[in-house]
């Protein structure tokens, strides 16, 4: 008899185990969404228009990128820096990462704003 109560309450505990863990979402792995005027055009301004003045409208010449919020994201697509089939191999990505961009006197950007820039591109460069 007592060995007929254990089998039940195992059973009962093991039901309840499988129908609690059948309840929950799966857990996602997927990157959130990164906007790209939310999120990527305030690092872009701020670290390669604004701080170190080498990508701003104002000394924007031939063969410089204008990384200006209004005009950041035509630029980026102008000049073919984002290649949203193979995002590690973007220019903009392969720059930020490897901290060839942006030079001094300008920080490099840091390992959360790189992977967001990363990210970004995986989802197809939107502009949002």
């Amino acid at each position: 008899n007592r060995m007929n109560n254990l089998k039940v309450a195992a059973a009962v505990i093991l039901t309840t185990a499988v129908a609690v863990s059948c309840t929950h979402e799966p857990i996602s792995t997927a990157a959130p969404a990164v906007s790209f005027k939310n999120d990527i055009v305030p690092v872009l301004t701020a670290r390669c228009a604004l701080n170190s003045a080498c990508h701003s409208g104002a000394v924007n010449s031939g063969n410089n990128i204008n990384l200006d919020s209004a005009a950041a994201y035509t630029s980026l697509q102008a000049r073919h820096l984002v290649i949203t089939d193979n995002p590690a191999a973007s220019l903009l990505y392969v720059e930020v990462s490897s901290g060839i961009m942006p030079k001094a006197p300008a920080s490099p950007l840091d390992a959360a704003q790189i992977n967001m820039i990363l990210n970004w591109i995986k989802q197809g460069a939107p502009e949002n």
